[in-house]
C-alpha cells in the first residue's frame, strides 16, 4: 500500500522525507479576510489518494488560533476522503482540549470526546499523538469508538538529549511540578539511570485557576544538586517557575525545565528565564521560534509509527 504523507512542507514534507516509499501532498492553505480556511490538496490527479494509506500530519503552528488549526485539520480529513484512500490516519502532535477530559465543574463540555467523535465522523482509522494530558493516567482511547488511538511519549527523545548534557544524570533529580506528572518524572529518571524521582503537591482553584505548591515528603537531599522539572506541557509557565523557585530555596545547584508541549507564549517563556534555568527544552509537537528555547523533534518517532503501522 502507498503511504501518501499530507500537510505542510516543514512539518510533513520532512516526515515523507524518511518513510520508505512514501509519497507527499502539499496543503495549500487561504485565510480568508472572514477567516474562513481553505486547506487545498496539491494533487496531481484524481486518482492520486486512490487506495493508500493517507497520514494527515499537521502540526499546530506558533500563534494559530485552536479552532482554526481544528477547522483546518476537519476539511483536509474530509477533502481527502474524497478521493477514496483506504485508510486514513491522523497525526496531531499536540492534543487540543485533552485538558477537557472530565467535567471539572457541572455543565461543562467533555471536550476530549467530543473532538474524538468530531474526528472519526470526519473519517479517520488512526489518531497519533504525543503525551496526551491523559498520558500515563487514562487510555485515550476511550473516547474513540471506531478508530484507534496510539498515545506517544516523547520523553524518549527529550531524555536522551538531556542525558548529553548533564554533568551527573545518575545523581540528577527529576521532579514533576504536580503530582499529575509523577508518571514522567518516573520515565525520564528510567532513561537518566537516576532513582531520584518525586513530584511537588500542587493545588489549582477550580474556579480562579491561582496555583499553590508545597515540596512535601521528598526522600533525599536537594542541595547542590541537579533538578530536571518535567512536565506535558507549559502554557503560563506559572507552575515551572514556582517549582524553581521552591526548589533553589532548598540550595538546588541548576534547574532545568524540560516539557513535551510548548504551549506558552513568548511573554511567559520570558517570565520562566527570569528564575534563571541552566536549559528550558521542549519538542516540535507545536512550531515554535522562541530565541533561547531549545527543541527537540518528533518527527523520527512519528515516521516509525507510520513504518510499524503500513503495509510497506
Amino acid at each position: 500500500m502507498v503511504v501518501t504523507i499530507i500537510g505542510k512542507s516543514n512539518f510533513a514534507g520532512k516526515i515523507a522525507k524518511v518513510v520508505t516509499k512514501s509519497v507527499f501532498i502539499e496543503i495549500e492553505e487561504r485565510i480568508f479576510p472572514d477567516d474562513e480556511v481553505c486547506p487545498r490538496l496539491l494533487i496531481s490527479d484524481e486518482n492520486q489518494l486512490k487506495g493508500s494509506h493517507a497520514v494527515i500530519a499537521m502540526q499546530l503552528e506558533s500563534n494559530q488560533p485552536r479552532n482554526q488549526y481544528l477547522i483546518s485539520l476537519f476539511w483536509t480529513i474530509y477533502n481527502v476522503k474524497r478521493y477514496n484512500p483506504e485508510r486514513i490516519s491522523c497525526i496531531m502532535p499536540y492534543h487540543l482540549y485533552s485538558r477537557q477530559d472530565r467535567e471539572s465543574r457541572k455543565g461543562e463540555p467533555i471536550s476530549s470526546l467530543f473532538l474524538a467523535l468530531a474526528l472519526e465522523a470526519a473519517g479517520i482509522n488512526d489518531f497519533v499523538t504525543f503525551n496526551s494530558h491523559t498520558y500515563g493516567k487514562v487510555d485515550i482511547n476511550q473516547f474513540f469508538s471506531n478508530s484507534h488511538a496510539s498515545d506517544l511519549s516523547a520523553i524518549p527523545i527529550l531524555g536522551t538529549t538531556l542525558k548529553s548534557r548533564l554533568t551527573n544524570p545518575q545523581e540528577t533529580i527529576c521532579l514533576a511540578p504536580d503530582e499529575g506528572a509523577l508518571f514522567l518524572a518516573k520515565e525520564i529518571a528510567k532513561i537518566l539511570n537516576t532513582s531520584f524521582f518525586a513530584a511537588i503537591q500542587k493545588y489549582r482553584d477550580p474556579e480562579t485557576g491561582e496555583i499553590s505548591q508545597k515540596l512535601i515528603g521528598i526522600p533525599f537531599e536537594i542541595e547542590n544538586r541537579s533538578v530536571v522539572i518535567i512536565d506535558d506541557l507549559v502554557s503560563s509557565g506559572k507552575t515551572m517557575i514556582g517549582a524553581a523557585q521552591i526548589l533553589k530555596k532548598k540550595g538546588a545547584k541548576e534547574v532545568i525545565f524540560a516539557y513535551i508541549h510548548a504551549v506558552h507564549s513568548p511573554t511567559s517563556f520570558s517570565l520562566m528565564q527570569e528564575v534563571n534555568p541552566t536549559l528550558i527544552i521542549t519538542t516540535d509537537t507545536i512550531e515554535t521560534d522562541i530565541s533561547g528555547l531549545t527543541t527537540v523533534s518528533v518527527i523520527p518517532l512519528i515516521s516509525s509509527w507510520i513504518e510499524e503501522n503500513s503495509k510497506l
